[in-house]
């Protein structure tokens, strides 16, 4: 069985991350795979919206600290967080929304690829945890920082940050880390039914949004604006007539 396994459900890809034997800790050909899938979609006008989620009762448990030493440990580290970083540039980059659906742990690495969705949606299992600052690094890595004071709040983010402590789906609901909490046994359902209501707009609807909304993220209200008149003068221009 892959590592990493793609499902083709019409224009949807649903995307599992599979070593569910280990919660699905990220591994190097882990890290790779998911690489390699999301730089390739940045021209793949086939694939409308992806799910992201993992094998088993976890999302990901983070980097694989039991695999230290093997060949097929994660090489990011001293020098840098090369490949997990590319992986989460590659995800921003893709034009496809991507909708994380998260069950049991999403801690360390595996929280920093639910951030890097565009949409988080909790089972009633699920749990974050930045998890960083508990082995002895730093609690800011692979822009969760970024991400987290932009959906839970200043004083929140840095006390999750600062203590490692764990955030449960409810509480990730309430700061506006995740948009539902769903039982288990419903999340798959409710993924392929928000991924298909997004299927609805046209194409380049999607993709610019996706990238007015990061874009949002990073400048002042009118600049924003201006990209927002831009992206909508381009699809009313495109419009069938």
């Amino acid at each position: 069985m892959s590592i990493l396994e793609v499902e083709e459900i019409g224009e949807i890809r649903r995307v599992v991350m599979n070593r569910p034997e280990r919660l699905n800790a990220l591994n190097q050909p882990m890290a790779e795979e998911l690489l390699r899938y999301f730089e390739a979609r940045r021209r793949d006008t086939a694939a409308r919206v992806i799910i992201l989620t993992g094998a088993g009762r976890g999302f990901t448990a983070g980097a694989d600290l039991k695999a230290l030493g093997q060949a097929d440990a994660l090489q990011d580290g001293p020098n840098g967080d090369w490949t997990l970083r590319d992986v989460m540039k590659a995800m921003r980059a893709c034009p496809q929304p991507i909708i994380s659906l998260v069950r049991g742990p999403a801690a360390g690495g595996g929280l920093a690829l639910a951030l890097a969705s565009d949409v988080i949606v909790a089972g009633e299992s699920a749990v974050f945890h930045s998890a960083f600052i508990k082995i002895g690094l730093s609690g800011a890595e692979l822009g969760a920082a970024w991400r987290l004071q932009r959906t839970m709040g200043i004083s929140r983010a840095r006390e999750a940050l600062l203590t490692g402590r764990p955030i449960d789906a409810q509480e990730a609901w309430r700061t506006g880390l995740v948009s539902s909490v769903l039982p288990d046994a419903a999340l798959d359902a409710h993924g392929l039914t928000l991924a298909k209501a997004m299927c609805e707009a046209r194409p380049d609807a999607l993709r610019l949004t996706k990238r007015s909304l990061d874009a949002g993220l990073e400048m002042g209200s009118d600049a924003a604006m201006e990209l927002e008149e831009r992206a909508q003068m381009l699809m009313i221009a495109r419009r069938p007539r």
